[in-house]
């Protein structure tokens, strides 16, 4: 006898349920900003298309998503990358399995705990100021405003001299690039002012009668007036002076952000205020920082203890 008719219905590949999943991101009331989906595409692109395109949903399972994640590894993937990689991958399948495409809940097969993402890098000012330091001269004015103002790396790429106000020391931001694409928004789609310390102000006020010529009106433009390439800044200019400055070449720019964040809650900022400087939504991202904070001045009074006792050991020795 012939095998029944197959009632089920059918199961859609996972190249069709990314697509599905990702139009409805892109169109939902909670729409992907650029930025990320640009990321998710990515992520799409070099990691789950060749691993799961063809693969129907109803083959999916644990073993899968782990032997996935054992490829990845073996194939120099970080664990921080990695972890970022599986982020999408976890909401469209428990997207699916709401919708019910997916029958079984994904969620255990993800229930193990996250790579730590990297250590934030907290630089001390003697520490940044070294780097400085060691930059051309060129590039100092944007370093220091990085260091002392928190803004992200895109963020000052994207900056222009219409944006500053040396008068009142603030600096718009408004505006991003990610990927070489400007965008009209922050990361976090909150514009905000930032206050610029007197210090970098002065240096941009001579930075801005040395300023390349930019068509866009840039303060940190390329060698050509164009957006600066931070890949190869971070080659040719950011790694050579932090060897230079004794400094480990694993900092990156972005740790500047980390370092603002904490010297400001450490000069006596409250949490608020550093929330608007940095462009932050959520309390518990400038918390961390705050503990950040409070664990510098305990090592600081640590070493004021220890040379307090060093002072006091000659004159027990003079005075037994």
């Amino acid at each position: 006898m012939p095998d029944p008719p197959d009632t089920r219905p059918h199961s859609p590949t996972f190249a069709e349920a990314w697509a599905l999943w990702l139009a409805h991101r892109i169109h939902s009331t909670r729409s992907l900003r650029a930025s990320t989906l640009a990321d998710y595409e990515s992520i799409y692109r070099r990691h789950l298309e060749p691993a799961f395109a063809t693969l129907r949903l109803d083959e999916l399972d644990a073993a899968a998503i782990v032997g996935f994640t054992i490829a990845r590894r073996q194939a120099g993937v970080s664990a921080k990358r990695l972890s970022n990689v599986l982020v999408p991958l976890r909401a469209c399948l428990r997207w699916h399995h709401r919708l019910g495409t997916l029958g079984p809940d994904p969620s255990p097969w993800f229930d193990a705990s996250a790579p730590a993402a990297d250590e934030r890098r907290i630089l001390t000012p003697a520490q940044v100021e070294r780097l400085i330091a060691e930059l051309p001269e060129r590039h100092r004015p944007m370093i220091a405003f990085a260091a002392y103002t928190g803004v992200r790396a895109g963020e000052l790429r994207a900056l222009t001299w219409a944006d500053v106000d040396l008068t009142t020391r603030t600096a718009r931001i408004d505006k991003t690039y990610y990927r070489d694409r400007l965008q009209r928004s922050t990361k976090t789609g909150r514009d905000r002012t930032v206050p610029i310390p007197r210090h970098v102000a002065e240096l941009l006020g001579e930075w801005e009668r040395r300023c390349p010529a930019s068509p866009d009106g840039l303060v940190f433009p390329g060698p050509r007036g164009r957006p600066l390439d931070l890949d190869t800044f971070r080659a040719r200019v950011f790694k050579p002076a932090l060897r230079n400055a004794g400094l480990p070449e694993t900092i990156r720019i972005h740790d500047l952000r980390h370092s603002s964040a904490s010297w400001y809650l450490h000069a006596g900022a409250t949490l608020r205020e550093v929330m608007a400087i940095h462009g932050w939504t959520q309390l518990q991202t400038a918390v961390r920082y705050l503990h950040v904070a409070d664990e510098l001045t305990a090592a600081a009074d640590r070493l004021s203890d220890a040379r307090e006792a060093a002072l006091a050991a000659p004159a027990r020795e003079e005075n037994p």
